[in-house]
C-alpha cells in the first residue's frame, strides 16, 4: 500500500531556484577554469532531470521502486557518463544537481499553476 506524501520533498523543493543559481555559478565558474566538456554536461543535466521526475513520483505515492531506481541514478550516470577529466567530474556533478533542480522547479511551478 503505498500513500501520497508530497512534504517529504517539499523542502527541497522550495530551495531549486537557489540551486539552479549555485550550479549554474560552479558550471559557469568551471568553463572558464576547465575546457568544457558539452557532452558530459548534456548527460549529466539529462540525468539530474530524469532522477528528480523519478524521485517526484515516488514522492506522490506511486511506489518504493521508484525510490530505488531514483537514488541509484548518481551511480548510474558516474558509470555512463565519460569521465576523461576531472573537471568532467565537476560538470557531471553540477550539471547532474542542475537537472535536478529544474525539475524540481517545473514541479514546483506546475503544482502552483494547479492551486
Amino acid at each position: 500500500m503505498t500513500t501520497s506524501q508530497p512534504h517529504v520533498g517539499l523542502s527541497l523543493v522550495n530551495k531549486a531556484p537557489l540551486g539552479l543559481i549555485v550550479t549554474a555559478v560552479v558550471a559557469g565558474i568551471a568553463t572558464v577554469m576547465f575546457e568544457l566538456a558539452l557532452l558530459t554536461l548534456a548527460y549529466s543535466v539529462a540525468g539530474g532531470l530524469v532522477c528528480a521526475i523519478i524521485l517526484i513520483a515516488y514522492w506522490l505515492g506511486k511506489g518504493g521502486l521508484f525510490f530505488i531506481v531514483g537514488v541509484s541514478m548518481p551511480l548510474l550516470m558516474v558509470i555512463v557518463v565519460p569521465l576523461t577529466s576531472m573537471a568532467a567530474l565537476l560538470y557531471l556533478i553540477s550539471g547532474f544537481f542542475f537537472g535536478f533542480c529544474l525539475a524540481l522547479l517545473g514541479y514546483k511551478l506546475l503544482a502552483k499553476s494547479k492551486n
